[in-house]
């Protein structure tokens, strides 16, 4: 068990010191950005105003780049600034899984506590499925969206129509009609009386256990996932423009988080950009519905090195290798997934000061979708191997941090980031794991 808990270490976080008024730049990221903006200009034969994207980097202790590109509104003309707010689609399930390492901390739930704990209404397969499973996506719970369509609620094609209709409903965010809600995902899995494989025998990546798990955690708290979130994470991090949409968010016309909220962009050939936002699965939580800005992700994210800290203490009861550790299944296949993240590793030789030495190297990285919102985290850390029973040397060790956000669909936001990567640590794999990014 680590020696200090999650809520603790949120409650002793003082954040990044940054210069809201004079915020890091590299020249050198700016170039890539605006190159990259130019080429989809010409791509999509658009040469005047465009939506773009958010960007941080960090280089070891200190954030090196924060910067802004292109519009949040087309049809004001307000442009993305550091306190622009954006969908953060799959890059939630972070958050969702630190809330359930808190409560195991806490001692309030274990890993291995089956789905029928919590959940009385599930077949017999829930004594099989545990909390772990559903962290790692090895739960093999059916996608709810399948579900959704199988049972002609809608149409197969409803989120490529969704993508192409012009829509305002971002930012203003209001209820249109009866929304789906995590109860009535829970609900529709629960109908599900086979699964289509046993569970901890392949990992296959689940949106459904992360809605399974937001609604384990307001089971175990007794309050809204929402306001849980908010409370013992987002406001103590002092990420104060961070909150998780539900069905129950109500915001007024002048809130920041409607004022402030950037306008999300679909690209149709024939149409140019259209403003693209509505559809009833808006109100889903723990998947997705995490809204933020680049400068309270560079909070989060400077939190996060807390955790690299024990890479050089040989912490071995640290959180680190609890949150961003590849785990087994029951064939002994390795999952290579933690807590919200995909997990890569590698070693490697190269030269220092005329020395052959050995590396090692590891990335947790993530993308997020939903609509025309893409985003990207990467933090990537390398050292000299130590020899046996040493502890690993601080001056040999590197970490490179980087976060794309964007309201454009056109934007390969893993692409960007491992363009960036490369200024700090270079075009070969071997020296730069962030070269390793399948980015699709």
């Amino acid at each position: 068990m680590a020696a200090r808990t999650t809520h603790k270490r949120v409650a002793s976080f003082e954040g990044p010191k940054l210069d809201r008024n004079a915020l890091p730049n590299d020249p050198r990221i700016d170039e890539i950005v605006s190159g990259y903006m130019k080429e989809l200009r010409i791509r999509s034969k658009d040469r005047d105003c465009m939506p773009g994207g958010a960007v941080m980097v960090r280089q070891g202790k200190n954030i090196v780049h924060l910067n802004c590109y292109g519009y949040a509104n087309l049809e004001t003309g307000a442009k993305i600034t550091s306190n622009t707010i954006f969908d953060l689609g799959s890059l939630s399930k972070q958050f969702t899984a630190v809330a359930v390492l808190d409560l195991f901390n806490r001692k309030r739930l274990d890993l291995k506590d089956p789905l029928s704990k919590f959940f009385k209404g599930f077949p017999r397969y829930a004594d099989d499925i545990t909390v772990e499973a559903l962290i790692h996506h090895t739960s093999a719970l059916p996608e709810y969206v399948d579900i959704y369509v199988a049972s002609r609620r809608a149409e197969k094609d409803w989120y490529e129509v969704a993508l192409a209709k012009a829509d305002e409903w971002y930012p203003r965010m209001p209820a249109r009609r009866k929304e789906i809600t995590n109860k009535d995902v829970l609900k529709w899995i629960a109908t599900q009386t086979l699964l289509p494989l046993p569970p901890d025998t392949e990992f296959k990546y689940s949106n459904s256990g992360y809605v399974v798990l937001a609604e384990l955690v307001e089971k175990v708290t007794r309050k809204s996932f929402a306001s849980l979130l908010k409370e013992q994470l987002f406001t103590p991090l002092g990420m104060n423009h961070t909150y998780v949409f539900n069905e129950a968010s109500r915001f007024s016309s002048k809130a920041p988080e409607v004022v402030n909220h950037a306008k999300c962009y679909n690209y149709v050939a024939e149409k140019g950009f259209v403003p693209v936002g509505y559809t009833p699965m808006n109100f889903i939580t723990g998947d997705g519905n995490v809204h933020s800005t680049i400068l309270d992700l560079a909070m989060w994210e400077d939190f996060l090195t807390e955790f690299d800290d024990e890479l050089a203490r040989k912490d071995t009861e640290g959180l680190r290798e609890l949150l961003w550790a590849p785990v087994r299944l029951k064939n002994r296949k390795q999952v290579d997934y933690g807590w919200g993240w995909n997990l890569l590793s590698d070693k490697y030789e190269s030269k220092v000061r005329g020395k052959l030495r050995q590396f090692e190297s590891r990335a947790e990285y993530h993308r997020g979708r939903w609509l025309a919102w893409r985003s990207y985290i990467a933090r990537g850390s390398r050292w000299v191997i130590p020899q046996p029973g040493k502890s690993i040397d601080p001056d040999t060790l590197e970490s490179l941090a980087i976060i794309v956000l964007s309201n454009n669909n056109q934007f390969n936001t893993c692409r960007l980031a491992q363009e960036i990567s490369r200024v700090y640590w270079g075009p070969l794999k071997k020296d730069n794991i962030m070269n390793n990014f399948n980015c699709g």
